[in-house]
């Protein structure tokens, strides 16, 4: 193997801070993200070099960068090959999101609770214990193979619950758009115990989805995926009156188009963190020194960043009636204009960091999320993302994924949708498509699916370079009312031009499937879901004496409700909601039988380890199913 091709990310730094972010668990993200340049997916050598200085241009080769300043702290590598110039990001922030994004995915096992045995650290290990027979009240009891203590462990979901009838109401209406205030009202319980019992019902919904979505990572039959990405703003509303701004989160989400299964939801928003906590760590790290991509906290926003961020940004106004292109355009010079064009949004000027708990940088969820899904869905035998026109998710992907891009088993496309119109308008596309299709079916004596290939054939021959870099836009040729006008852009489009007539009608036909496919319906019917089912999530109404500040009445003051009410959501849309044809998302993925009941998440409990002979004298180290799910996801 060549010394260019080589990959020094195994090799420790031995200055800190290095050149650029060392790889975390696995996960290398500062490289060219260009899937046509030779360095796509290859991360930089050891030695880079700063500005313009380094490797001579006649011995230019992959792993070749300079590193730049974009701005303040924001330092960014410079691709020698094709002179693509993208943002650092911190490694170790993704790595760390990620493995708390996949927590549920973790196995509940016994483990030692005895705080001085060397078995109670580390991951649970099936081969640290052994079955111990039942307590009084039927719950299975271990013993620690190293100490010999047993314990109790598992059981009934609701073995510590005196009011747990209530469980099944309280899901039930949580999931069908009654009020928090209403429940405690209708159910007659008090405020604790609903907070209580939506801690208990997060913890359950995670532990149902976590045992059946792990087998994902071991199917051969999942076929092709066509996922649809896009994010959702949610608001909290302000926690005191001295103060008057909500506070803004935001989900990501990815569904499949095939089956509507959401296989992740997830919030810019951690509970667990303190930022009090995080600000002394910080100067102990030294991270005030420090470029973001660098700092130990690099996943998080402080406090007092997100506010003055949010002072400096510019008012969103409406959108209004505009040229598709024009659409596009902008979107492009609004990425351009951040500081880091893959950061998302960013603050808003209406909104301030949450009193509890702490924001994460949106484009780390992004990265995180990304990488969840495509580990979980790892034996696809392609995979193809049509996400939002956001670069954050874009380069989310062609991280995530760049061997599969380059073995063409992965691609990516932008969908930039205009719905903002009126019904009669919605209904006038939508009729002028049908007549449009009608005359090629006639025209050439087709089938109507045949003649929206055709369309489609004709309309690639009419695509348009838009933006700084050139991406080529195809207008979609099929107008839908919930899509009613419609541009798609093949991010990772590298397949060279066939020059024979015959082997280039059928790369011109795969590739106008590919375009008919595009479509954002299935993750924003889930959003619909979430704003209809989910009062904590609904949508404000601006009054007039309110100086256009919004309230969201029915809302969460904690984030953390909110966001655990949504993976409370996500569970139950995938395994009880049932459409048109009588399956649920998990039977049409293959991870139901049929529709579950609410009863069967709330009493759900792991199967427990099957009985076995203690083992023989040996070295006692944690080890076990837990390391191996790691092992997989880092992978």
């Amino acid at each position: 193997m060549s010394k260019e091709k080589s990959h020094p990310t195994s090799v420790k730094p031995t200055k800190w801070p290095p050149r650029f972010p060392p790889a975390a668990a696995g996960i290398q993200v500062n490289h060219c993200k260009n899937p046509k340049c030779g360095n796509f997916g290859v991360p930089p050598k050891l030695a880079v070099a700063r500005g313009g200085a380094g490797t001579p241009a006649s011995s230019v080769g992959p792993g070749d960068y300079t590193v730049v300043a974009t701005g303040k702290d924001q330092p960014a590598l410079k691709c020698r090959l094709c002179e693509e110039i993208t943002p650092m990001q911190s490694n170790l922030a993704i790595a760390e999101e990620l493995m708390r994004m996949s927590e549920y995915l973790e196995p509940v096992l016994p483990q030692c609770p005895n705080e001085a045995c060397s078995l109670s650290e580390g991951a649970p290990s099936l081969e640290n214990v052994t079955r111990f027979g039942t307590n009084a009240h039927g719950t299975p009891r271990f013993k620690c193979v190293g100490c010999k203590k047993a314990f109790s462990f598992g059981g009934r979901s609701t073995k510590r619950q005196r009011r747990s009838h209530s469980n099944r109401d309280i899901l039930v209406h949580l999931m069908n758009a009654m009020p928090l205030r209403r429940i405690i009202k209708v159910l007659d319980i008090s405020p604790s115990q609903l907070y209580d019992r939506i801690d208990f019902l997060y913890e359950q919904a995670q532990m149902f989805a976590g045992e059946r979505e792990r087998t994902l990572m071991g199917r051969d039959d999942l076929g092709s995926r066509y996922l649809s990405v896009d994010r959702q703003k949610l608001v909290v509303n302000w926690h005191s009156k001295k103060v008057r701004k909500n506070t803004l989160l935001l989900s990501i989400a990815t569904a499949d188009q095939a089956t509507g299964y959401v296989f992740g939801v997830n919030v810019n928003f951690d509970p667990a963190l303190d930022s009090a906590d995080v600000e002394k760590d910080m100067v102990r790290f030294g991270d005030h020194a420090l470029a973001r991509a660098f700092r130990r906290y690099a996943r998080v926003w402080l406090p007092a960043d997100w506010n003055a961020a949010a002072e400096r940004a510019a008012p969103r106004g409406g959108t209004s009636r505009k040229p598709m292109e024009s659409v596009i355009e902008e979107t492009y010079d609004a990425a351009l204009g951040r500081p880091d064009i893959e950061d998302g949004e960013g603050p808003a000027n209406s909104s301030r960091a949450p009193v509890k708990g702490m924001l994460l940088h949106e484009q780390v969820v992004m990265y995180a999320h990304i990488q969840l899904v495509t580990r979980l869905l790892c034996r696809a035998k392609k995979i193809r993302f049509f996400t939002d026109q956001e670069s954050g998710i874009r380069a989310a992907i062609l991280t995530a994924v760049p061997k599969r891009v380059l073995d063409r088993t992965a691609d990516a496309f932008y969908v930039k949708v205009l719905k903002d119109m009126s019904v009669d308008m919605k209904r006038a596309l939508v009729g002028a498509t049908k007549r449009r299709l009608a005359r090629l079916a006639e025209k050439y004596g087709v089938t109507p699916e045949a003649a929206e290939l055709l369309a489609a054939e004709e309309e690639l021959a009419r695509m348009v370079a838009i933006g700084k870099w050139g991406d080529r836009w195809f207008r979609h040729p099929i107008s839908e009312m919930r899509e009613p006008e419609k541009s798609v852009c093949w991010l990772t489009d590298i397949d060279p031009v066939e020059t024979e007539p015959d082997k280039r009608r059928l790369q011109l036909s795969h590739q106008a499937l590919l375009h008919l496919k595009a479509t954002l319906t299935a993750v924003d019917r889930f959003f619909m879901q979430v704003r209809r089912g989910l009062t904590l999530a609904e949508r404000a109404v601006a009054s007039a004496n309110t100086d256009r500040r919004l309230w969201f009445g029915k809302s969460a003051y904690n984030p953390e409700v909110l966001v655990k009410v949504l993976g409370i959501f996500r569970t139950y849309f995938n395994y009880c909601e049932v459409g048109r044809d009588g399956k649920t998302p998990a039977m049409r993925l293959g991870l139901a039988r049929g529709p579950i009941a609410p009863e069967d998440i709330i009493y759900f409990t792991p199967e427990p380890p099957e009985r076995r002979r203690a083992p023989a004298a040996r070295s006692l180290k944690p080890s076990g199913p837990v390391a191996h799910a790691s092992e997989s996801l880092a992978a």
